[in-house]
C-alpha cells in the first residue's frame, strides 16, 4: 500500500478522497441566459426567481420532446421530507418515483431514448412546482439553489461570477435559514462589469443546517449570468 502524506495535500483534495471524517464537498454551478434589469433573478436553467415545491412529494420527469426523450431516466438529488439527503432515478414520461422530495438541487441524465442526451427540456415536477430543469442538450441541470441537509452544517469557500456581455451587473448570494422564518439575508453583494469575478472567503461563511442557498443576479440589459459556489460540508451531531 502507497503513503499518502495528508500534511502536504489540499484540504479540498483530502476531503474529495474521503480522508477527512466527517466532511464533504459540494460544487454549484448555474446559468440564467436572460437576466434583465428589473427584478432579481435566480442564476438557474429558468429566467426567473427559484420557487420551492410548498410540501413534500414524489417526483415526476416530463420532456418538451416526448418523442425523443420518453423512457430515458434521468437521477435527482435533493432533501427528503426530513431533509436527509436523497436521491432517486426516474423514467422521462413516467409515473412518479416513491421517495418524498422536499428539495431537489440537482438532476443529470442517466440513459438517453435518443442520441447521448436530452433533446427537449426535461422539467422535474414536486407537489406541482417545477424544481429542476435541464434545458436541450445540456444533460444536467445548472442550478446555483442547494439547502444544507439535516445534521449538516456548511461552509462557503468560493463564489464564482460570470456575465457574457459588458454591462453593469448586481449578484447577490442569499440564504435562508429554517428558524428565520421566510426571510431571505444577503450574505454577498457583488457589482461587476461584464467578464469573470472570483470572490475566495478566507473566513468562510457558516451556513446552518436546512438553510436554504441562491445567488440571484439582475443587469443594466439582458444577458446570460453565470455563477457558482464551493462548499464544505460537516457532519455534526443533532441538537
Amino acid at each position: 500500500m502507497s503513503f499518502i502524506d495528508i500534511n502536504n495535500m489540499s484540504f479540498g483534495l483530502a476531503v474529495q478522497r474521503g480522508l477527512v471524517n466527517n466532511f464533504s464537498a459540494v460544487q454549484k454551478f448555474g446559468l440564467n441566459t436572460a437576466v434583465g434589469s428589473g427584478a432579481f433573478e435566480t442564476v438557474w436553467d429558468g429566467d426567473n426567481i427559484y420557487t420551492y415545491a410548498p410540501s413534500s412529494g414524489t417526483a415526476t420527469a416530463t420532456s418538451s420532446d416526448t418523442g425523443s426523450d420518453n423512457n430515458g431516466t434521468v437521477k435527482i438529488f435533493g432533501l427528503d421530507s426530513n431533509y436527509d439527503l436523497a436521491e432517486e432515478t426516474l423514467t422521462i414520461g413516467g409515473s412518479a418515483g416513491t421517495v418524498s422530495f422536499l428539495r431537489v438541487f440537482r438532476a443529470l441524465m442517466v440513459n438517453a431514448n435518443t442520441g447521448n442526451t436530452n433533446v427537449g427540456t426535461i422539467t422535474i415536477t414536486v407537489s406541482s412546482t417545477s424544481v429542476a430543469l435541464i434545458r436541450p442538450t445540456y444533460g444536467q441541470t445548472l442550478m446555483c439553489v442547494y439547502t444544507i441537509p439535516r445534521n449538516y452544517k456548511g461552509y462557503i469557500l468560493q463564489l464564482d461570477l460570470g456575465s457574457s456581455k459588458d454591462l453593469e451587473n448586481e449578484i447577490r448570494f442569499i440564504t435562508r435559514e429554517i428558524d428565520n422564518g421566510n426571510s431571505w439575508n444577503t450574505k454577498a453583494f457583488i457589482t461587476t462589469r461584464g467578464g469573470f469575478v472570483e470572490k475566495n472567503y478566507h473566513v468562510p461563511i457558516v451556513l446552518p443546517s436546512k438553510t436554504d442557498v441562491e445567488i440571484v443576479a439582475k443587469a443594466s440589459a439582458t444577458s446570460s449570468v453565470s455563477a457558482g459556489f464551493e462548499l464544505i460540508l460537516e457532519k455534526v451531531v443533532q441538537s
